[in-house]
């Protein structure tokens, strides 16, 4: 049988440093031994963001396949449309980056 990678670790705590380390792995959005792991290797830990971040990407994502899709359609129609059409889903696209960097991205 193959020997499992992980360890089991126990250590006394009073209640109200329990109450403590179980309240900031909740407001990071990870469970205890998550938030040990990411203390312990000196990993930044931000609060768990309000927003669902995979939903609000996935729908800024959403948006931009709209934007390229009347892109294409306006770029031979209304060439004066479709500069204006690039320059928002430029925009777009740096929201998305700008959501992916600040709170990580739901693929990673």
């Amino acid at each position: 049988m193959p020997k499992s990678p992980w360890h089991e670790v126990r250590t006394n705590l009073q209640k109200d440093d329990l109450d403590r380390l179980r309240a900031k792995a909740q407001k990071a959005g990870m469970s205890l031994s998550a938030f040990i792991r990411h203390t312990v290797n000196g990993k930044e830990i931000m609060e768990a963001p309000q927003a669902d971040v995979p939903l609000l990407i996935r729908e800024v994502r959403h948006v931009g396949i709209v934007m390229e899709q009347l892109l294409k359609k306006a770029d031979g129609i209304r060439p004066y449309d479709a500069e204006e059409l690039r320059k928002a889903l430029e925009e777009n696209r740096t929201v998305e980056k700008t959501i992916a960097e600040a709170y990580g991205s739901p693929w990673q």
